[in-house]
């Protein structure tokens, strides 16, 4: 651990074989961001900090930070390599979610709906913030999943989620059929948003869109509770835009 501090900001890093990074497994950060009012004067300690190692990199940065970051290390007499790197996606509702979807959006979504409850009938949403029977069945549920995401949770990471799930706002919202729960995803809400961490369905459905249902019926209950803004993270995931998200570029610095 190497600790980049100001009297105006800090950036918990870490030096990992010759490079200083911001601290935070990239499978499991997903925004990287100096805390503070003036991430700025942390260029002349990150510059003095290169000088121990091969290189720095500052990475999945939103574009407010990475530019002060840069303007920092600019003023320290760096010249930073800024470039962008991947996306978020963020929903912004003003009123009504689905009014505010285009029309084939709407249709696409409905349709998804009507087809989810002829395959296995009307689906309701529960939201737990406490029920550690609920985080085990999105564990398991997700490793029902294909591929690499399928072999995500060892039991580091089961610890992990553990702890979070134990921090407050944190939930599980399960879509369930007559008691069987279908889908589940693993979130934090905040006062003013909500940000979707992670999510599973059960691979036996998969052709009845459970992804898209839950995901509808999670951002409509938000919105009712005043939630205006989802943010679904980091990856440009067709679906995402589907249900409405725009992306939200990350930068990454290197000097």
């Amino acid at each position: 651990p190497v600790s980049i501090r100001s009297d105006k900001a800090f950036l918990p890093m870490i030096e990992d074989e010759g490079a200083l990074r911001v601290a935070g497994d990239p499978d499991l950060t997903d925004y990287h961001s100096a805390l503070g009012p003036d991430p700025a004067s942390l260029g002349d300690l990150l510059l003095e900090a290169r000088t121990g190692v091969d290189r720095v990199i500052l990475d999945s940065l939103p574009e407010q930070s990475a530019t002060s970051l840069k303007f920092g290390l600019e003023a320290a007499g760096a010249k930073p390599r800024l470039e962008q790197t991947v996306t978020t996606a963020v929903i912004t509702v003003e009123d009504e979610y689905l009014a505010e979807l285009s029309k084939k959006q709407r249709h696409e979504v409905r349709r998804k709906r009507r087809r989810f409850v002829e395959a296995l009938g009307e689906p309701e949403l529960i939201t737990s913030t406490d029920d550690s029977d609920a985080l085990g069945r999105f564990v398991a549920m997700h490793r029902t999943s294909f591929g690499e995401k399928a072999e995500f949770f060892d039991e580091g990471r089961i610890a992990f989620f553990e702890s979070l799930h134990a921090s407050p706002g944190w939930k599980v919202s399960e879509l369930v059929v007559g008691g069987e729960p279908i889908a589940s995803l693993f979130g934090f809400e905040g006062e003013s948003a909500y940000y979707l961490y992670n999510s599973a369905y059960d691979s036996i459905h998969r052709e009845a869109s459970p992804g898209v249902v839950v995901l509808h019926m999670l951002i409509e209950n938000l919105v009712d509770a005043g939630i205006k803004r989802i943010d679904l993270l980091k990856g440009d995931e067709i679906y995402k835009f589907r249900m409405g998200a725009e992306a939200r570029p990350l930068h990454r610095i290197s000097i």
